[in-house]
């Protein structure tokens, strides 16, 4: 339980006339405390009691809420109980309303509107606990099937973890936070306006910064094209402040300085040195989902760098992609791609002896033309020869699996144009999601080998251009490899495998 007799009202509310008009209410009594009750059927939490004490209802200054997992939800107000009120618990749209008319789920007491205009809704949550004890608040999604969101075990902390929004919040109220309050709210808002937090960070001054904040303004530098300021940043942090997510940090910035450079060079160098480091101590505190994004920074902004040229010096960061995040296991393991530091989106990487080639190094470029096999290998024999500076021949670079799914990305005008091994991933296609005639699509393919065995770089790519060659791709056209992305069992209804066979990304450029 957590109670609010010493919070802080200061700036909490956000007195406009709306809120009058709507929201707060009479100051309360003991009497309208246990009417309001008897009514509802349950006893209102203490810290509850306490805030209809300072504020009979009211809109939200600080309307953000966001928890330590990372759920940032945006409150207009905190319903109170005078009935005469239309947005308070036994007003016009309290909370009878919510659950007789727009059937919301009876688990207890809408508490709050969001800014969504009801659809979602903040609940007390009396399930667990029974009507006379201390309810948990929840998020419900109208939306998303009533689907319900954990947000705080009690009222008390979910009022404490109401901040005011970044977009709202003044200079004065930013640096009044603690600095682990200041970079919750960045982490979570940032999206809405990263100049302006970086701008809050940078106002207080580069020199008073802590070694916390330091790296939180680092962080937003490397998501921003910014390394080279990053790194000033960094290396501003004093070596006893120096945890993994520093190493991972900084060599994120010096990679990120490295695109095109050679091994031998300084940056390259500098970053393989760092995350070595950063590797290392993620292993120890046993860092899984960190160590991953250690792999990311090698693979995907290292990508001129081949394994086989940092295997002696940096063994620890080769063995680490080698072994730890197998293909076979990173669906279970590491199952999201970074493409900024520390974001997430998609499936591990893969390195150079990993089972399946990426074929990022092959130059073609897709049109409309349906090729015969014969065409095609000799246009392909004309085009593609010098796609590996090793002179490695095409059979020694095949994709060792008898049959393989294959997705893309194309905009289509009818199913009628998919063939018999293709299907679309959308659930359903509706004319009204068209847009200029067509259909912007991800479709998967079953492909198999030739020989039943393995297929060549070239078999592989003659199949693919000829899927695509009926579909518009836009300027998508230019082939960048493929992308290993898990087993698949139904292949939506493409094969029956219990086992499952390899799904791959068809990766095009513009």
């Amino acid at each position: 339980m957590s109670d609010l007799k010493d919070f802080n009202w200061n700036g909490f509310w956000n007195d406009v006339d709306y809120a009058f008009e709507s929201y707060i209410g009479k100051p309360v009594t003991d009497k309208d405390i246990k009417d309001a009750e008897s009514e509802l059927g349950y006893i209102l939490p203490a810290a509850y009691i306490e805030l209809l004490n300072n504020h009979n209802g009211g809109v939200l200054n600080k309307n953000c809420f966001i928890n330590n997992n990372g759920d940032c939800v945006y409150v207009t107000g905190i319903y109170g109980i005078d009935r005469d009120k239309k947005n308070s618990i036994l007003g016009q749209f309290g909370n009878e309303f919510w659950i007789s008319k727009w059937e919301y789920p009876p688990i207890g007491i809408v508490v709050a509107d969001t800014i969504s205009g009801g659809h979602d809704m903040i609940f007390l949550d009396y399930r667990e606990c029974g009507p006379t004890g201390e309810p948990k608040v929840v998020r419900v999604d109208q939306e998303g099937d009533y689907s319900i969101t954990l947000l705080a075990d009690n009222f008390g902390d979910f009022i404490k973890n109401l901040y005011i929004s970044i977009e709202e919040i003044t200079d004065e109220e930013f640096q009044s936070l603690s600095d682990t309050e200041k970079v919750k709210l960045l982490n979570e808002q940032e999206d809405l306006d990263v100049d302006r937090a970086m701008e809050l960070l940078t106002n207080i001054g580069i020199d008073n910064l802590s070694p916390t904040l330091l790296s939180a303004l680092g962080r937003m530098y490397n998501n921003n094209g910014r390394p080279e300021e990053a790194i000033d940043l960094f290396n501003r942090i004093d070596e006893t402040h120096r945890d993994w997510s520093w190493y991972y940090r900084c060599g994120y910035a010096h990679a990120s300085l490295a695109c095109g450079e050679s091994y031998e060079s300084k940056h390259v160098q500098k970053a393989l040195q760092l995350i070595e480091t950063a590797m290392k101590m993620t292993k120890e505190d046993r860092l899984d989902k960190q160590l991953g994004w250690c792999c990311e920074v090698v693979k995907y902004l290292l990508t001129q760098i081949k394994p086989k040229e940092y295997k002696v010096d940096y063994p620890l960061v080769y063995e680490t992609i080698k072994n730890v995040f197998d293909k076979k296991n990173s669906k279970d393991t590491i199952e999201d791609k970074v493409t900024t530091e520390g974001k997430v989106t998609g499936d591990i990487n893969e390195c150079e002896e990993d089972k399946y080639p990426t074929y990022d190094v092959v130059h073609w470029v897709f049109n409309k033309k349906t090729y015969s096999r014969e065409e095609f290998s000799k246009e392909y024999n004309e085009n593609v020869k010098k796609y590996t500076d090793d002179g490695q021949a095409d059979d020694d670079d095949r994709l060792e699996e008898p049959e393989i799914l294959v997705t893309y990305e194309a905009w289509i005008e009818s199913v009628d144009q998919l063939f018999d091994n293709e299907r679309v991933t959308d659930e359903e296609l509706f004319e009204e999601d068209k847009e200029d005639g067509m259909w912007q699509v991800e479709i998967m393919a079953h492909l198999v080998a030739d020989n039943g065995t393995y297929f060549t770089r070239e078999e592989l790519l003659f199949k693919l251009h000829n899927l695509m060659a009926n579909k518009e791709l836009g300027d998508h056209v230019f082939f960048e490899g493929i992308e290993y992305e898990g087993h698949e069992c139904e292949g939506y209804g493409l094969i029956d495998n219990e086992d499952g066979i390899p799904v791959f990304y068809t990766c095009c450029g513009s």
